[in-house]
Protein backbone atom coordinates (compact mmCIF):
# COMPACT_ATOMS: atom_id res chain seq x y z
CA UNK A 1 0.00 0.00 0.00
CA UNK A 2 1.38 3.30 -0.74
CA UNK A 3 1.63 6.09 1.51
CA UNK A 4 -1.01 9.18 2.32
CA UNK A 5 0.61 11.79 0.92
CA UNK A 6 1.13 14.47 3.64
CA UNK A 7 0.58 18.07 3.34
CA UNK A 8 2.56 21.15 5.18
CA UNK A 9 -0.93 22.21 6.73
CA UNK A 10 -1.71 18.98 7.86
CA UNK A 11 1.74 18.31 9.91
CA UNK A 12 -0.08 21.97 11.52
CA UNK A 13 -1.48 22.02 14.84
CA UNK A 14 -5.06 21.62 14.17
CA UNK A 15 -7.11 24.64 14.69
CA UNK A 16 -10.80 24.43 15.55
CA UNK A 17 -13.28 27.22 14.75
CA UNK A 18 -13.43 28.03 18.27
CA UNK A 19 -9.86 28.83 19.22
CA UNK A 20 -7.92 32.46 19.08
CA UNK A 21 -4.86 30.02 18.14
CA UNK A 22 -3.00 31.52 15.24
CA UNK A 23 -1.45 29.31 12.65
CA UNK A 24 1.91 28.42 13.36
CA UNK A 25 4.30 29.66 11.10
CA UNK A 26 7.33 27.56 9.23
CA UNK A 27 10.67 28.94 8.30
CA UNK A 28 9.90 27.97 5.37
CA UNK A 29 6.32 30.07 5.57
CA UNK A 30 8.17 33.30 6.48
CA UNK A 31 10.59 32.68 4.05
CA UNK A 32 7.80 33.06 1.53
CA UNK A 33 6.22 35.71 3.10
CA UNK A 34 9.69 37.74 2.95
CA UNK A 35 10.06 36.66 -0.55
CA UNK A 36 6.87 37.49 -2.08
CA UNK A 37 6.90 41.14 -0.28
CA UNK A 38 10.71 41.55 -2.17
CA UNK A 39 8.65 40.31 -5.44
CA UNK A 40 5.93 42.99 -4.99
CA UNK A 41 8.21 45.56 -4.19
CA UNK A 42 10.22 44.50 -7.90
CA UNK A 43 6.78 45.10 -9.36
CA UNK A 44 5.89 48.28 -8.26
CA UNK A 45 9.47 49.58 -9.40
CA UNK A 46 9.36 47.87 -12.85
CA UNK A 47 5.61 49.33 -13.11
CA UNK A 48 6.51 52.85 -12.16
CA UNK A 49 9.18 52.60 -14.49
CA UNK A 50 7.14 51.98 -17.13
CA UNK A 51 4.53 54.36 -16.24
CA UNK A 52 7.09 57.30 -16.09
CA UNK A 53 8.70 56.00 -19.55
CA UNK A 54 5.43 56.18 -21.78
CA UNK A 55 4.98 59.79 -19.62
CA UNK A 56 7.83 61.05 -21.06
CA UNK A 57 7.40 59.25 -24.07
CA UNK A 58 10.18 56.83 -23.97
CA UNK A 59 7.98 54.22 -25.93
CA UNK A 60 10.94 51.54 -26.21
CA UNK A 61 11.18 50.94 -22.66
CA UNK A 62 7.77 49.34 -22.91
CA UNK A 63 9.12 46.35 -25.16
CA UNK A 64 12.04 46.14 -23.05
CA UNK A 65 10.25 45.91 -19.79
CA UNK A 66 7.67 43.42 -21.24
CA UNK A 67 9.53 40.31 -20.53
CA UNK A 68 10.81 41.42 -16.47
CA UNK A 69 7.57 42.19 -15.88
CA UNK A 70 6.08 39.01 -17.40
CA UNK A 71 7.99 37.28 -15.27
CA UNK A 72 7.61 38.81 -12.04
CA UNK A 73 3.94 38.41 -12.36
CA UNK A 74 3.98 34.83 -13.00
CA UNK A 75 6.23 34.81 -10.18
CA UNK A 76 3.30 36.04 -7.87
CA UNK A 77 0.67 34.50 -9.49
CA UNK A 78 2.43 30.81 -8.75
CA UNK A 79 3.72 32.19 -4.93
CA UNK A 80 0.38 33.54 -4.37
CA UNK A 81 -1.29 30.11 -3.22
CA UNK A 82 1.82 29.39 -0.76
CA UNK A 83 1.40 32.64 1.01
CA UNK A 84 -2.40 33.40 1.14
CA UNK A 85 -3.35 31.26 4.11
CA UNK A 86 -1.40 33.41 6.00
CA UNK A 87 -2.25 37.54 4.78
CA UNK A 88 -3.91 37.71 8.55
CA UNK A 89 -1.04 36.37 10.64
CA UNK A 90 0.82 38.44 12.79
CA UNK A 91 4.39 38.07 10.39
CA UNK A 92 2.06 39.00 7.67
CA UNK A 93 0.96 42.64 9.54
CA UNK A 94 4.69 43.24 10.18
CA UNK A 95 5.62 42.89 6.26
CA UNK A 96 2.65 45.05 5.36
CA UNK A 97 1.91 42.71 2.80
CA UNK A 98 -1.73 44.23 2.40
CA UNK A 99 -0.11 47.29 1.95
CA UNK A 100 1.98 46.42 -0.45
CA UNK A 101 -0.54 44.54 -2.53
CA UNK A 102 -2.68 47.56 -2.53
CA UNK A 103 -0.10 49.46 -3.82
CA UNK A 104 0.65 46.75 -6.56
CA UNK A 105 -3.04 46.94 -7.39
CA UNK A 106 -2.70 50.71 -7.62
CA UNK A 107 0.00 50.66 -9.92
CA UNK A 108 -1.30 47.86 -11.91
CA UNK A 109 -4.40 49.82 -13.08
CA UNK A 110 -2.81 52.84 -13.91
CA UNK A 111 -0.11 51.02 -15.96
CA UNK A 112 -3.34 48.80 -17.79
CA UNK A 113 -5.30 51.85 -18.19
CA UNK A 114 -1.94 54.22 -20.15
CA UNK A 115 -1.36 50.74 -22.19
CA UNK A 116 -5.01 50.65 -23.05
CA UNK A 117 -5.33 54.05 -24.12
CA UNK A 118 -1.71 53.67 -26.23
CA UNK A 119 -3.62 50.90 -28.19
CA UNK A 120 -6.26 52.72 -28.70
CA UNK A 121 -4.04 55.55 -29.89
CA UNK A 122 -2.30 53.09 -32.21
CA UNK A 123 -5.32 51.16 -33.87
CA UNK A 124 -7.04 55.03 -34.54
CA UNK A 125 -3.67 56.46 -36.12
CA UNK A 126 -3.67 52.55 -38.15
CA UNK A 127 -7.17 53.15 -39.70
CA UNK A 128 -6.37 56.51 -40.60
CA UNK A 129 -3.04 55.52 -42.32
CA UNK A 130 -5.64 53.11 -44.24
CA UNK A 131 -7.96 55.65 -45.00
CA UNK A 132 -5.29 58.55 -46.57
CA UNK A 133 -3.91 55.31 -48.06
CA UNK A 134 -7.25 54.13 -50.01
CA UNK A 135 -7.96 57.47 -50.89
CA UNK A 136 -4.61 58.49 -52.70
CA UNK A 137 -4.55 55.17 -54.44
CA UNK A 138 -8.27 54.50 -55.40
CA UNK A 139 -6.98 50.77 -56.18
CA UNK A 140 -5.68 51.26 -59.69
CA UNK A 141 -6.11 54.02 -62.41
CA UNK A 142 -9.46 55.73 -63.97
CA UNK A 143 -10.24 57.21 -67.27
CA UNK A 144 -12.46 60.19 -67.61
CA UNK A 145 -15.43 58.30 -67.50
CA UNK A 146 -14.72 57.24 -64.07
CA UNK A 147 -14.17 53.49 -64.90
CA UNK A 148 -11.32 51.57 -63.92
CA UNK A 149 -8.99 51.67 -67.36
CA UNK A 150 -7.11 48.46 -69.41
CA UNK A 151 -7.37 44.36 -68.87
CA UNK A 152 -5.89 45.42 -65.57
CA UNK A 153 -8.82 46.39 -63.83
CA UNK A 154 -8.37 43.67 -61.26
CA UNK A 155 -5.26 45.51 -59.62
CA UNK A 156 -3.20 42.98 -60.79
CA UNK A 157 0.40 43.70 -62.78
CA UNK A 158 0.97 41.41 -66.25
CA UNK A 159 4.19 41.40 -68.46
CA UNK A 160 3.82 41.86 -71.85
CA UNK A 161 5.62 38.71 -72.99
CA UNK A 162 5.59 39.51 -77.22
CA UNK A 163 8.17 41.02 -78.76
Amino acid sequence: MTPKKKFRFGERPAIDGQSETPMTLTAEDEANLDAYVGKIQETVAILRKEITAINNGELEVISNVFEEKSKVLKWLELRTPLVEPFLHHEFARKLKIKEHLGDLKKYIEEDGAMLSRMAVAARTILREVDKVSNRNSLGGLYGKSGRKMGANASGKQEINREF
